[in-house]
């Protein structure tokens, strides 16, 4: 077969043999053709049952064949009896009760072309439950190491750090200048550039505690709040809307309230176990008296996903997801179909947490969080909403026998009618904050596994339970309910080896600009393991010790000198370790979509510094000032704005942004009309307005966009950049901004604007 599959095929490097696990080849086995043989060939040929001798689910099985010989004769699908069948071609025929889909067939085909590469055996799950996970760093206990010395180490960070780089034979960067740290800094607590009066007060303070100082001021902002929430909506996949839903209200009316809680939470340094345990259980938690009402909002960590078009085992599954892989870096999903390919996870534990989220419910009506002032227009806002809901209600009444049958025609009158009511609260700017949470059922059900997934096919009954691997021999089914609060108390758990390494390496991340681990989201045996062990475990020991404190653990990380040295080139280290995982130098980092346009909007003096609050359109002219972070976040229809930067998918949890650099990048920088306005209101500034000469304006514009003064070669370029605008225009600029304006955009766009060194 010579189809472009083959030669990608080729190209990953497929050989007839088994492979390692992780090579693309057995990405590609793993992905495409184990699963058409899980559905179409094991119930004959799997560990029950070999028809004609032949078993499918085994390597050395498949090749060996069946009866009557080999079925996989690598490299040569035309010679292949199993590709015969599978064609139909000849007398045995497979399946037998019908043809595959050409397109099926073909990747088998391809997959056998290209040398039926399998796995190894060791690889699998049973092996890897049995063994291999036994030993896998991630799930050991947290210890806590002993700090080693190491010269020139003001932290037991730095201690870490150094130690590995003389055991590499390299030195580190020296500490960055001031302008750089400050710059640094407060991008990353704050989401916003310094201003030029900001950098020379820093840079003039001598005293031993200044930088330390600014850490403190900058975690005290309220803005750090809205910086470091928006990292963990990229993990929540937070959005405002359903996705597509059909008939039904696509938007949230309440998104926003989860939005603001996260911001609320990392303002008030909400302990990390805490905030977890909010997030999937805050409705027991508030009938227990150990919450606040308005903690209910954390559960649009659980609620604010994609909807599937209703279909519960999708929404359970992405549920499912959220909190493996978001709170634990465990791809439990993985184990909806079969046992886990490569961690200890069989599909009896994914079942156990589906019969938990299986036992709750949402509530018809949420309860209010925020209650409203009886303005004139809330009094007529709820005298519209209880007419609407009434209609609802007298509908459903009216027609009980029809929907009970499940007619359709009466079943798409009822939605019709609930869809106004949830727009009109989803449009309404004073309807009241409601919390979108989950409530447990009347009576919890018992679980069953669903054979290959399939819930029409239903396997033996599963407790409700945590997941083995972190439970230990105590393991015992949870008894309160559906069991939401015991897992979350058992994901927060100090002994759980996961989840404080898990979110002390995302912190990391975000700081250093490369993580620990750089598989964030994924601290299984097929992770990449840390480059510092021992440093993982004392961030993570320390993050439980200091209370589960994400202000503590930011500020033990950035008093470091590892992340306070310079990015500037060091050859040696370059040479010895061109990634960078030994941390010789800071990492130069691009700035992310928020912090370019908050940046941007902040440099021009257009920011509006409120908070919280509906969300606001950020694409439609006039451009709004608010922060991007309230931006509306439409998960089906999701802006290009957002895309072309790179914004986190809201369909899943995002444990990392991917960073890519196309020319849409540029372009929006170059011809926005976003751009067009900020250069215009920049322009207006008084500072800049009222300088008396072309040098004058030029440093006025260095001070507000870079922050610093504009050195004389910069100021001689300006002028001739002016000067030579102006006269190949005759006077006058066919280009939408004016030659000021577009000076202004270029000193904009420069790296050291768009960077952080």
């Amino acid at each position: 077969m010579k189809s472009s599959l083959f030669y990608s095929l080729i190209l990953l490097g497929f050989a007839p043999s088994a492979v390692p696990a992780q090579t693309p080849a057995a990405e590609y086995f793993e992905s495409k053709v184990r699963p058409l043989f899980a559905e179409h060939c094991f119930s004959c040929h799997g560990d029950k049952k070999q028809q004609a001798g032949l078993r499918l689910d085994q390597r050395g099985a498949a090749l060996k064949g069946s009866d009557e010989g080999p079925v996989i004769f690598p490299g040569h699908p035309e010679k292949s009896p199993l590709i015969q069948a599978l064609r139909h071609v000849g007398d045995v025929r497979m399946p037998p009760k019908g043809k595959l889909p050409a397109h099926s067939v073909e990747t088998i085909a391809a997959w056998i072309k290209a040398g039926a590469v399998w796995p190894e055996e060791k690889a699998t799950a049973k092996q890897d439950h049995a063994d291999a996970w036994k030993k896998h760093w991630a799930f050991q206990p947290v210890k806590n190491p002993v700090v080693p010395a190491a010269k020139d180490a003001a932290t037991p960070i730095d201690a870490f750090i150094h130690a590995t780089l003389e055991s590499k034979g390299l030195e580190p960067n020296p500490v960055a200048d001031k302008r750089t740290l400050i710059r640094r800094l407060k991008f990353d607590l704050v989401g916003l550039p310094p201003t030029f009066e900001e950098v020379a007060e820093f840079e003039k303070d001598t005293a031993p505690d200044a930088y330390a100082k600014l850490v403190d001021r900058f975690l005290a902002s309220p803005h750090y709040g809205e910086r470091w929430a928006r990292y963990w909506l990229d993990v929540a996949r937070y959005a405002d809307t359903k996705g597509y839903v059909f008939q039904e209200e696509r938007r949230y009316a309440y998104a926003y309230g989860y939005r603001d809680y996260v911001i609320k939470s990392y303002n008030n340094d909400l302990p990390y176990d805490q905030f977890v345990e909010q997030q999937i259980a805050a409705d027991r938690l508030v009938s227990k008296g150990e919450a606040p009402a308005s903690a209910q909002a954390a559960m649009g960590f659980l609620t604010l996903g994609r909807r599937f078009l209703n279909n519960v085992h999708d929404i359970i599954d992405d549920r499912i997801d959220l909190v493996g892989r978001g709170l634990m870096g465990l791809t439990i999903s993985c184990a909806r179909c079969h046992d886990h390919k490569y961690d200890p996870v069989p599909t009896q534990d994914y079942y156990s947490l589906y019969g938990v989220f299986a036992s709750s419910t949402e509530p018809r009506d949420l309860p209010i969080i925020a209650e409203p002032e009886r303005t004139p227009e809330y009094v007529a806002f709820e005298a519209k909403l209880n007419d609407l809901k009434g209609a609802v209600e007298k509908y459903r009444e009216e027609h009980k026998a029809e929907l009970a049958s499940g007619n359709r025609k009466f079943r798409d009158g009822l939605r019709a009618l609930q869809k106004k009511v949830d727009a009109f609260q989803a449009a309404s700017p004073v309807a009241p904050l409601r919390a979108m949470i989950l409530q447990d059922a009347p009576s919890p059900m018992t679980p069953q596994v669903f054979v290959r997934g399939n819930p029409k096919n239903p396997g033996p009954s599963v407790p409700r339970q945590f997941v083995g691997v972190l439970s230990g021999k105590e393991r015992a089914p949870f008894q309160e309910g559906s069991g939401r609060l015991e897992l979350a108390r058992a994901i927060a758990d100090n002994d759980n080896p996961l989840t404080a390494r898990v979110y002390v390496n995302r912190v990391w991340t975000h700081l250093l600009g490369t993580g620990l681990v750089t598989t964030p989201g994924d601290f299984g045996l097929r992770s990449d393991p840390p480059s510092h062990p021992e440093l993982l475990d004392y961030l993570a020991a320390r993050f439980v010790e200091d209370g589960w404190s994400t202000k503590k653990l930011i500020r033990n990380i950035v008093l470091s000198k590892v992340y306070r040295q310079s990015s500037a080139a060091n050859p040696a280290a370059e040479k010895a370790d061109p990634e960078n995982r030994y941390l010789a130098r800071a990492n130069r980092r691009r700035l992310d979509f928020e912090a370019m346009r908050d940046g941007i909007l902040a440099a021009c003096g257009t920011l509006d510094p409120a908070m919280f609050g509906a969300p606001v359109d950020l694409t439609k002219a006039p451009f709004t000032g608010r922060r991007t972070l309230y931006g509306f976040i439409d998960r089906q229809n999701l802006p290009g704005l957002f895309r072309t930067f790179d914004f986190a998918s809201p369909d899943a949890t995002t444990a990392q942004r991917y960073q890519t650099t196309v020319p849409q990048q540029a372009l929006f920088l170059l011809n926005s009309p976003f751009l067009q306005e900020q250069m215009r209101e920049l322009m207006k500034k008084s500072e800049i307005a009222s300088a008396e000469n072309t040098a004058g304006k030029i440093q006025s514009l260095h001070r507000r966009l870079l922050a610093r003064e504009a050195r004389p070669d910069e100021i001689r370029l300006g002028e001739q950049f002016l000067a030579s605008a102006t006269e190949n225009s005759g006077g006058t600029l066919t280009q939408p901004l004016s030659a000021w304006e577009r000076y202004a955009q270029v000193l904009l766009l420069t790296n050291e604007f768009m960077f952080v060194d």
